[in-house]
Formats: structure tokens, sequence, C-alpha cells
């Protein structure tokens, strides 16, 4: 038996243990619990803040099982306790509600327990069980996964191979943020400057920081679609200065950074999670700040729709991508209301088009984001708590 193997039936085991453990034991109904493997992120962080910060922390006992736990003290509340992932486990055993999204615990819930998958995003490529490499992973851990609209609750079932009874349609806690624009984000992050209009760039991963999924695409000297070398991104820089715009590249979490060259421009600015996570930032915080949006398939579109602001895709590797990850859709083109960029001078004709204010997706963008987000007034985190009944 190959060392991966056993590695991999021992966990399955201990899960199988922890399950039976976690069915035996009696469950807390005023304790919420939210277990985040790589920290207190994303929707969870969101979700969190908006109970925190609406008095929910009075009603429930609330408390955090993550990574690093130590290092939030920031977040801590009346009534909120953090906890180590080792503690994180006892503590699952015994919270009537359980939060995550971006991993958790190999543990089914109870019949008297509720756990929510509030998952990281709405995906256009295939996810979980549909897609390559990752398939034969079990993702069944909850007993609600969330779909942002009525055309993805089938979707998300298949992607968690889960029957539609456990999708619930919810917007993204974190989408509320967009809403609730902060003034001071981009000063936190050095982005505060001389300059008009902000281009974020966000584009997702080809290759994985752990090298388990490699789609394809993207062989260029810069490690970033459409610009395929160095002197491009100096010749972009220098536009940037002249039209008085700055271009901030967030790099996805799993984007592997030895494929990014080094960046040392002016009006290019590369970002990493870390890089907001150290400011104790979330991320939505700057995307409510972007006059633009380039990304390629990344989830992040979906969410930015509801601010209706221009999308720009970078599909030069579409076919490429297409034939590795593949999408959830038959024909993703049809929900991706921007323009479509194939190389680098059309990457610069969709600035100039920001530039000039030169917009003319703005239909196309509503009816996409009528079809992928139910919830569009900012009150995602309201609309949980009530389907959840706290």
């Amino acid at each position: 038996m190959k060392a991966k193997d056993l590695v991999k039936g021992c966990r399955q085991l201990a899960g199988k243990l922890l399950t039976v453990l976690n069915k035996i034991l009696p469950k807390r109904k005023d304790t919420i619990l939210f277990v985040g493997n790589d920290g207190l992120t994303d929707n969870n962080r969101a979700f969190y803040t908006y109970l925190t910060e609406n008095g929910y922390g009075k009603k429930y006992r609330i408390q955090c099982t993550v990574k690093n736990h130590e290092s939030y003290g920031y977040l801590q509340k009346d009534g909120v306790e953090f906890l180590s992932l080792k503690a994180g486990v006892f503590a699952y055993f015994r919270a009537g509600t359980v939060f995550y999204c971006n991993g958790t615990y190999p543990i089914k819930p109870s019949k008297n327990q509720t756990v929510v998958n509030l998952w990281h995003g709405t995906p256009l490529k295939k996810i979980c069980k549909l897609a390559p490499n990752v398939a034969h992973y079990d993702y069944d851990y909850f007993t609600y996964v969330l779909a942002a609209s009525p055309m993805f609750v089938p979707i998300m079932a298949k992607c968690f191979g889960v029957p539609e009874r456990k999708v619930l349609c919810c917007g993204h806690a974190r989408n509320d943020i967009l809403f609730q624009k902060s003034e001071d984000a981009l000063k936190k992050l050095g982005l505060a400057g001389d300059y008009d209009k902000l281009l974020l760039w966000m584009p997702t991963f080809r290759n994985s920081f752990n090298d388990y999924i490699h789609d394809g695409g993207c062989v260029t000297q810069t490690g970033l679609p459409v610009f395929e070398t160095k002197a491009q991104m100096e010749e972009f820089d220098r536009w940037l200065r002249e039209h008085r715009m700055l271009l901030a590249v967030k790099l996805h979490p799993m984007q592997k950074l030895s494929d990014i060259s080094e960046f040392s421009y002016q009006n290019i600015r590369l970002l990493t999670n870390k890089d907001i996570e150290t400011r104790k930032m979330q991320l939505y915080e700057l995307v409510a700040h972007a006059d633009a949006l380039v990304t390629d398939y990344s989830s992040i579109y979906f969410d930015y729709l509801l601010l209706n602001r221009p999308i720009g895709f970078t599909c030069d590797d579409m076919e490429a991508y297409g034939g590795n990850r593949g999408f959830v859709v038959d024909n993703p083109l049809e929900l991706m209301p921007g323009m479509k960029i194939q190389n680098y001078p059309e990457f610069v004709a969709f600035a100039e088009k920001v530039f000039a204010g030169d917009d003319g997706f703005r239909e196309e963008r509503e009816r996409v984001n009528n079809l992928v987000n139910a919830d569009q007034d900012g009150r995602s985190c309201a609309h949980l708590v009530s389907l959840l009944g706290l």
C-alpha cells in the first residue's frame, strides 16, 4: 500500500469515528461555531462580523475555531471565544449551529445540529465533484450549502454530490461589504495616491501552490494571462501613469507565487491574501472601490455584477482552461457580460474604455446579474439569519 493511500485511509477512519461521537453527544442550541482551517476569512468573516455587530453575541455563545486563533484579538467581542483547531473539535461536538466556507472537520452533522457551508463564491469553473483531480473527495459535511440564485441550486448540488434539498438559495455574506464602502480601505492597503480611477485585476490561479491542481494555459514571462513579456508590463505601467489610473493585481489565494514575476512598477501593484490579512481587512473592502474589474473565470465577477461597473474578461486560454478544468455551464460566454480580452493590445483597449467612460455592457450585466444574484440589496447576512431562524 502506498503511503498516501495509508494516510487517506487513516483520515477516513478518523472521520467516521468523529462522526459517531458527534451523533451521540448532545448539542447546545445557544452555541454558534465558526470553523476556519485557514483562518476567519471570506464569507465566514463577513457573517461573523454581522452577527457580532448586531447583538447576536448576547443571544448566543459564539465560538471561532481557526488557524492561528491567537491573532484574532482585534475581532474579539463580548460573548465570543477563539479556539485552536484542536480544541475546536470538542466545540464542534456541542455546537447547535456551525458555519464554514474554506474547509472544515471531516465530521458529518448530527440530526440535532445545523451545519452550513457558506462556500466562497458562485462557480463558473468546475469545482469539487465536477473538477478533475479532486472529484474523489467527500465534500458532504453539511446540512446546507448556499447558492446565490435559483439557477445555481442544481449546479451546487452536482458540485457537492448532494440532493437539491440541501442547497439554500441565499446571497454571499461578503457581498454586503460592497454596499458599505470603507473610505480608508485604499489607504490601509497602500493604494491611496494621485490617480483618478482604480482598475482591479483578479485572475484565477492556473497552478496551485500545493501542486494539486494544474489548469493549463498562461505560459508567459510574467506568469499572468495576456501579458506575454515584462516589457509589456513596463509599457502599460507608463500608460497608466499618463492616464492617472492605478492597476491593482490581486492574486488568487491558491496561486503558486513562484510563477509570478517580481513587480516593481509605479502604477501596477501586486496584492496577496497575506497583504490584506496583515492589515486586518476583508478583500471586498478593496473590491468596493474598484472602478472596473478584470478577471477570467473567477467567481469574483458574479459578485461584482451587483455594482454594475465595467468588467473585462481575459480569455486568451479559454480553450485550454476549458479542456483541463472545465466550466459548470455549456456556454460560459453567455454569463460573461463584458469585453473579451485575448491579448495585450485588447487589455489596453479595455483600460482606454474605462478611462473614457465608454461602457456598452450595462444592460447585459443587468441580465446576468438577475440570473446569478437573487439577493441584490446588501442584506444577504440578514436573509441567511432569517432562513436559519436565528
